[in-house]
Parts: structure tokens; C-alpha cells; sequence
């Protein structure tokens, strides 16, 4: 009896593996694509899968056997037309794309067409991208260019008109709460880290770090004094808040847990289905929910979204937190 190998990318984006297969089995692949998303979400993942599925000389049913020798090149990396370029230092150089294109020009020793992978294209320099440009308008021979990147309002315009852009959903809160059991953490915090767009390795760096839970606890306690009408949300602010708050990622981090307790709490005022971002400040959540009225609630969450935005600028993290309480707390005495 055959045993057909689980590949990770069927869990991962049925629906993109299924869309692949599709253009495979017509002979309708384009000739460059672009995938936008975290590599857990399934970008190489995918990119490895569509090399095993050209490639594969043992096919079960149009899914690749992992078995045979060109399957066991790719995923060793070692297969002569599936070639992976990734950046040297903190850029993908102008040298680092000639010679992919000279490796475009030869003829696949194994494969009439050839698989060309550009992880974190985003970090490709002007000359690179300028480079890259020219033969993805021309590519020198039947080839399939992949770019890999987490940021594609990054690249230059010119590359993403002239291929075509796939955007990997995020992982489902069930995939977080798998990947993050398989790393050994709370599962129950899945919601949060799907909603801050955190992928498993970042989860894990912030959970093993103890920052997270530590703004948590800050951001409940400054939730409480608010709902109490109290102006030791300041104080908070000050002694609680700045000392986890050291850098412009952390400050976003936190601001991004403001909003998410805000809509937890207005959630919780009208009864609908929230997901439950924090589940060991359900009491702080669920008390700045009775304390606060639905209006000022709905208004101090608007505010929170609008210094979202002023934090971008070049504003002062503890003068925007403090105009926040201001305001929250003056909403809250009309």
C-alpha cells in the first residue's frame, strides 16, 4: 500500500495549495509571483511544495511522493534547477541577482523549467531590484520566480505590477493555538497573537521574555484605574507603563494592547462575541466594562486608534499615553 505524504502547506493554506495544483495540472503557472506573509503562514512552505510538485518523478495522484531523488534534492536543497537567493548581510546585492540570472540563462539539467526563489525580497538593493526588474520583464528561458517577503509595499512598484501578488492569510486562531502548543506555550493565548499578527518564533521570543505578560498586567492595572475615574492612571503610566516601553517596537506592542482591551471591553458592553484577548484580565476587562459608560468606552477606543497613528510621527510615547488618560478620564467626567 502507498503511503501519500501530509505536506505542512495542506494545513496550512488548503486553498492556496489546491489554487497551485490547479495551474500546475493546466499548465497555467505564471512566470514570477510574489508571496506576501510570514514564512509560518506557509510562503515557503509553498514555495518548496510547487519545486516538489514539478519536479517529482513519483507523483500519487498529482501529490509529490517525497521519496524519490529529485524530491529528496529539493528538500535537501541540493536540486539543480530549484536555487533559493537570500540576503548577505542586512541586503540582497546586485551581485547576488547577475548571478541568478546566470543561472537563468543555462538549460535545467533535470527539468525543462527551472524554480528560482528570492526569500526576504524586500531587503533587495536599488541595483538589485533594478536588476531583478529587467529579467522578470524578459526571464532569460522557462523559469518560475518566486519572491518571498513579509513587507511588499517595500519593493518598487515596477516589480509588483509585473507579477503576481499572492497575500497568505494569517494563521486561524486553531493553527496559533497548534503552533503554539507545538512550542510549548498557552495555547489560550492564540487570539492575542493572531491578532497582533505574531507569528510562532515571535510568540515564543515574547513569552519566554516575560515582557508580555508584563505589559498585560501593566495595561490592566492602568484599564482599572481609568474605569474608577482615578488619575493614578498617571502614576501608572510613569512607574508601570515607560519601564517596559524602551524602544518604538515595544511602544507599539503596547499600544496594540490598549486597543485590543478597549475592544474586549466594548465587546463585553454589548454582549457580542469577543475573543477573549486576555484571558488572566477578564476581571479588569470585564470591571472597565460596567464602570466605563458605552459611550466613553466607543470614544476612548477612537482615541486609542488615533495615537496609534500619532505614534508613527515623531511624538513622545508618555505624552501620548498621558493625553490618552486625559482624555479618557475627562469623557468619563461629563
Amino acid at each position: 500500500m502507498t503511503v501519500v505524504k501530509q505536506w505542512p502547506i495542506v494545513q496550512l493554506q488548503p486553498r492556496l495549495q489546491e489554487r497551485f495544483a490547479h495551474l500546475i495540472d493546466n499548465g497555467r503557472l505564471a512566470h514570477a509571483y510574489l508571496f506576501n506573509g510570514t514564512p509560518e503562514s506557509g510562503t515557503t512552505a509553498l514555495a518548496q511544495w510547487i519545486a516538489l510538485r514539478l519536479f517529482c518523478s513519483n507523483l500519487h495522484n498529482g501529490v509529490p511522493c517525497g521519496q524519490c531523488a529529485n524530491c529528496q534534492q529539493v528538500l535537501s536543497g541540493n536540486h539543480p534547477d530549484f536555487l533559493t537567493i537570500k540576503p548577505t548581510g542586512q541586503t540582497i546585492k546586485v551581485d547576488d541577482i547577475r548571478y541568478l540570472r546566470q543561472e537563468m540563462s543555462r538549460t535545467g539539467l533535470e527539468q525543462k523549467r527551472r524554480v528560482f526563489v528570492i526569500d526576504q525580497a524586500d531587503l533587495l538593493s536599488a541595483a538589485a531590484a533594478n536588476s531583478l526588474l529587467k529579467f522578470i520583464e524578459e526571464p532569460p528561458g522557462p523559469v518560475l520566480i518566486i519572491l518571498l517577503t513579509e513587507q511588499k509595499q517595500r519593493l518598487l512598484a515596477t516589480i509588483l505590477s509585473r507579477v503576481q501578488v499572492i497575500d497568505f492569510p494569517p494563521l486561524t486562531a486553531g493553527q496559533m493555538a497548534g503552533e503554539l502548543t507545538a512550542e510549548g506555550l498557552d495555547q489560550s493565548l492564540a487570539p492575542l497573537f493572531g491578532a497582533l499578527g505574531a507569528d510562532a518564533a515571535t510568540a515564543r521570543e515574547l513569552a519566554e521574555s516575560h515582557t508580555l505578560n508584563d505589559m498585560i498586567q501593566a495595561m490592566g492595572q492602568w484599564l482599572t484605574a481609568l474605569g474608577h475615574g482615578d488619575w493614578q492612571a498617571f502614576i501608572i503610566v510613569q512607574t508601570r507603563v515607560m519601564p517596559l516601553v524602551k524602544d518604538k517596537n515595544s511602544q507599539i506592542l503596547f499600544l496594540d494592547l490598549v486597543v485590543l482591551a478597549l475592544q474586549d471591553v466594548v465587546h463585553y458592553q454589548y454582549q457580542t462575541a469577543a475573543a477573549n484577548f486576555f484571558p488572566s484580565e477578564q476581571t479588569h476587562i470585564q470591571q472597565a466594562a460596567q464602570e466605563l459608560s458605552p459611550r466613553v468606552a466607543a470614544d476612548a477606543l477612537t482615541a486609542a486608534l488615533t495615537t496609534q497613528t500619532q505614534l508613527q510621527g515623531n511624538v513622545a510615547f508618555q505624552g501620548l499615553m498621558e493625553t490618552l488618560s486625559a482624555h479618557i478620564l475627562t469623557q468619563m467626567a461629563r
